[in-house]
């Protein structure tokens, strides 16, 4: 034990404590997670859990172009307010994204509307859903707000509440999504209010909870006059701009595949796809709390120039976890087939031929899971939009090529080759940066 623990250093051994409590939300989540998909998919039945997947994945979509992830600017500008004892810019800037984010759900909501009543498009009509796909717009738009909350309390290390805030909201709709489809199984029109209520529910317990958590701390600044930020406002411009471009392509990268199937096949295919993408993007849950957590850690490092302390963290959580992602790929060569028909049923056995493809991109997504936090702390936006393009323009030809031989599994190919070619591009343009920084300090001294 003392041997293992001597092979972290400190900085892992931090990221770790901080992570400890969204390791047991996401383990908990993912198992809510995986019951509400299996609820779903027998309840509905591929067709109908296709077209509602083509509703989340629309809507998601949209609102991510006009989605500006002020709660990422939270952490990146906050990390430094916080640290210089500046607490009067971080609520000011609390402030602003409040404003900004209610705008933009407003227009999210709008643009929505607009593109689903007067599109002639089959897809944004979503098979006569009209109606859904604007009240869901509603309710998913109060995530703009969800993102702040979350960051404030991420940037105040308050991992705890932070994951039993996201046990709740996954506990109330497990429950919900249980109940609609165990009495009326197949009933779209259920269906789609229920969650659009939950969607509201969660919102509410969300920034609640994480509203009486930061009181303390936020009602010393009540009053604070955004102005404190004038000299701060182009380098937050610029960061709120590009990081939320990149963050949209990030979307088109992960949303987009399941729009585009919809165009080239069937509701049927969206749902094999969607199915095999959620199953074999579930061993995501053992990186998603460190990826959570390593964020406001490496902003804060970062800023105090400690940069051997990040790559030394970087290789050792990399080099600890290749073997055990080759070791479950391999087991789940074996398995796969018979664990889709076992939790799903026949109907959705044709996801088989998708998920060894999704697990690879899975795997290697766990394994490199410090890339994006990296280059939000490095400020890296051009570089990572450029990035996204060049992904985005490789996937669509690739998809092109591949969809009309393969269907589905066409589409898990195309994705799977795009996440190999971004986590290269970032991981080769991060420490190129960390190492031209640090080269040109040590020349300065």
């Amino acid at each position: 034990m003392n041997r293992l623990l001597s092979f972290f250093d400190q900085e892992t051994k931090r990221l770790a404590k901080n992570s400890s409590w969204v390791f047991l939300s996401n383990f908990y989540s993912t198992g809510l997670a995986f019951l509400r998909s299996v609820l779903i998919a027998r309840g509905l039945g591929a067709t109908l859990f296709g077209s509602y997947t083509l509703v989340v994945a629309f809507v998601g979509l949209v609102q991510e172009f006009l989605n500006l992830n002020l709660g990422t600017a939270l952490i990146k500008f906050g990390a430094g307010y916080h640290t210089g004892n500046r607490n009067d810019k971080l609520f000011a800037l609390v402030k602003v994204s409040m404003r900004l984010s209610g705008v933009m759900a407003l227009l999210s909501v709008v643009v929505i509307t607009l593109l689903t009543l007067f599109s002639d498009a089959e897809l944004h009509r979503m098979q006569g859903m009209d109606a859904y796909v604007i009240a869901y717009a509603v309710a998913a738009s109060i995530t703009y707000f969800n993102s702040i909350s979350r960051g404030m309390l991420r940037l105040y290390y308050r991992f705890r509440i932070s994951s039993l805030i996201e046990m709740i909201m996954d506990t109330v709709e497990t429950v919900v999504v249980g109940i609609v489809v165990f009495f009326f199984p197949k009933n779209i029109a259920v269906f789609f209010p229920a969650i659009i209520a939950v969607r509201f529910i969660n919102a509410f317990i969300c920034n609640f909870i994480a509203f009486l958590e930061l009181k303390s701390e936020w009602k010393h600044y009540y009053n604070v006059d955004t102005e404190v930020l004038a000299d701060d406002r182009r380098d937050i411009r610029g960061f709120v701009v590009g990081n939320s471009l990149g963050n949209t392509l990030k979307t088109v990268i992960s949303q987009g595949d399941v729009l585009l199937l919809g165009i080239l096949t069937s509701p049927e295919q969206v749902a094999y796809y969607a199915i095999a993408k959620k199953l074999a993007y579930a061993i995501l849950t053992l990186t998603d709390p460190l990826a959570s957590s390593i964020y406001p850690q490496l902003a804060k490092l970062l800023a105090d120039r400690k940069f051997s302390e990040v790559t030394t963290m970087l290789g050792k959580i990399t080099r600890f976890t290749v073997l055990p992602a080759l070791g479950f790929f391999v087991i789940m060569y074996f398995l796969h087939r018979w664990m889709i028909v076992f939790l799903y049923g026949h109907e959705f056995s044709a996801a088989a031929a998708s998920f060894m493809y999704f697990l690879a991109g899975a795997l290697l997504g766990a394994v490199t899971f410090w890339t994006l936090p990296l280059v939000q702390s490095l400020g890296l936006v051009r570089m990572r939009i450029v990035a996204y393009l060049t992904t985005i323009i490789v996937g669509i030809s690739l998809s092109w090529l591949l969809i009309p031989h393969f269907a589905a599994a066409g589409m898990a190919m195309a994705l799977l080759i795009t996440n190999v070619l971004n986590a290269t591009i970032f991981i080769f343009f991060s420490f190129r940066s960390i190492n031209l920084v640090s080269r040109s300090e040590s020349t300065a001294l």
